[in-house]
């Protein structure tokens, strides 16, 4: 038994080692992105929901950098969402943490996906919502319960595009 303890230990220690640096590498990216800003509050009265589905929240990422996750604004994890999109926005709300709030002068894009940070699904498995997040570009990844879902809220989502700026398929997936 006294043979297995020491590896058993070596083991435990460098195990603790790698989660406190990986906490401190989330905290640190989290303190680099802190001038995003939060997203918005939901408003009072948003209106008649024109499209509302279940999805899996997958992730946001800074735009033109799919592998940067934002740490920011309670949209680091991974989490159930509900999705609501209102002629003035689009209302994320994540299992466990504030709603947030997407107002339509902050969209400005909508697609499909087939990947994003540690994600990869079938063909535009992925609703795509570009928007600004304190000016900055992002893209938020979202993945509905069933291909209809993903059809009703892209078609909602195109809606209220400021610009009517929008694809089927991620830019960065077409060829050239």
């Amino acid at each position: 038994m006294p043979s297995q303890l020491i590896p058993t230990l070596v083991l435990a220690v460098f195990a603790a080692l790698a989660g406190v640096g990986m906490l401190a590498g989330w905290r640190r990216r989290a303190r680099g992105q802190a001038a995003l800003g939060p997203v918005a509050e939901l408003p009072t009265d948003p209106g008649v929901p024109a499209a509302t589905a279940e999805a899996l929240y997958v992730a946001t990422t800074l735009r033109d950098q799919p592998l940067e996750r934002v740490a920011v604004a309670g949209l680091g994890h991974r989490a159930q969402a509900t999705v609501q999109v209102f002629p003035g926005g689009v209302s994320l709300v994540l299992t466990g943490r504030d709603a947030a709030w997407i107002p339509a002068a902050e969209l400005d894009a909508a697609g499909l996906a087939s990947w994003t940070i540690d994600r990869g699904v079938e063909p535009d498995g992925l609703v795509r919502l570009g928007w600004r997040l304190g000016g900055t570009p992002v893209d938020t990844y979202l993945r509905p319960r069933s291909a209809s879902d993903a059809t009703h809220l892209l078609d909602a989502v195109q809606g209220i595009l400021p610009g009517a700026v929008a694809s089927r398929t991620d830019p960065s997936e077409r060829e050239n």
